[in-house]
């Protein structure tokens, strides 16, 4: 499993003392252009390449990786070089592809720069590029070197990434089980705001932070699964809680004007309200979950419906197959059943998924 590091105000020093553990013949990090000032005055002392990467879902292709590994290759990148992508998830996920293709795959670590990134997209070494047919269609397993999580670069984030990092911190605490609900339950909307940052500092009484406790938490769950089935044979699987019907409707609003367009947390907030309804009516959930949980994406102000227009049922199901874990024409299902425990349902047919997709959204 990669070093992983998560606080505030470490990002410059941690970087060098990385560079000097691991002796790279040359260092090329990859910026998310959104991250770039916040992340400057911790890349400016070391002895690497900074190069502009792409920022946003669109740009997440795979012509975009391959000009990435073109420039780094007439920069002289070599077997012994190390990349590091530096952004959110979807940066890091192009940045990651590129270095897991390029010249059959060189050392690469991530920072962290989005609260979704931090919670989820960093953490356990998937990289991918979208195609037109769906996201994350192209990929690789390649585990980072090192992944660190500096609070202070989410100083510039926007409100709707931090939206979107509550999507997938709202997964993980389904999967951590009772103890992680009932804390964002108790958590006020500003614990998870850029105004608590004014808040934490490192040193004592910042791991009280709720947010930091909150990331923690995140951090925990994945990486326990992660280190028990690396290349998602089985266990790593339930981490797809809420994605199949998440990645559609994120496919889908991707289609229409930019005000309907989903961030990817918010696509897996409305995943999982889809998951859950799915659950109940098959048996395998009480109603009171599911209340319990639409209560609580409400609370921390995510998504209960889906802006949009619906794609039609053929456009719908179409999307769904497209799922990367798709087999068959049918789907596997990861199934919400109670706090801290998933079932997965295999070879579920896609009409059963779209129609409940439109029952709890359309």
């Amino acid at each position: 499993m990669s070093r992983h590091k998560l606080g505030s105000g470490f990002l410059a020093s941690a970087l060098a003392r990385e560079i000097r553990r691991l002796k790279p013949s040359s260092v090329f990090a990859v910026v998310d252009p959104g991250a770039k000032a916040i992340t400057e005055s911790a890349l400016q002392n070391l002895p690497c390449v900074v190069m502009r990467g792409t920022r946003g879902e669109r740009l997440k292709t795979p012509e975009a990786a391959a000009q990435l590994t073109q420039k780094m290759v007439r920069k002289g990148l070599d077997r012994q070089s190390l990349v590091i992508a530096v952004g959110g998830g979807a940066s890091t996920d192009l940045t990651g592809f590129a270095a897991a293709t390029a010249l059959r795959g060189v050392r690469w670590g991530v920072v962290s720069t989005t609260l979704l990134s931090m919670a989820d997209a960093g953490l356990g070494g998937k990289t991918a590029v979208n195609l037109p047919e769906g996201k994350n269609l192209m990929g690789a397993f390649h585990m980072p070197e090192f992944v660190f999580a500096d609070l202070a670069t989410l100083e510039t984030l926007p409100s709707t990434e931090w939206t979107s990092g509550l999507g997938e911190i709202l997964k993980a605490a389904m999967l951590s089980g009772t103890a992680a609900l009932s804390r964002l339950e108790a958590a006020q909307a500003s614990d998870f705001s850029p105004e608590i940052l004014g808040r934490i500092q490192s040193g004592p009484g910042s791991e009280k932070s709720a947010l930091l406790q909150t990331l923690q938490m995140s951090v925990r769950v994945k990486k326990k699964i992660v280190e028990l089935d690396p290349l998602e044979s089985g266990l790593r699987k339930t981490l797809n809680l809420g994605h199949t019907f998440g990645h559609a409707l994120e496919t889908a609003a991707a289609q229409q004007a930019a005000s309907k367009r989903l961030s990817h947390g918010s696509a897996v907030a409305l995943g999982l309200l889809c998951a859950l309804r799915f659950a109940v009516e098959a048996g395998l959930a009480a109603p009171t979950y599911y209340e319990r949980i639409l209560a609580l994406t409400e609370h921390l102000g995510l998504p209960t419906q889906f802006q949009g227009r619906l794609p039609a049922p053929n456009e719908l199901r179409r999307l769904l197959k497209h799922d990367k874990k798709a087999l068959g024409g049918k789907l596997d299902l990861i199934l919400p059943t109670r706090p801290g425990a998933v079932e997965m349902i295999e070879g579920i047919r896609v009409g059963q998924v779209e129609r409940v997709l439109r029952r709890e959204l359309g």
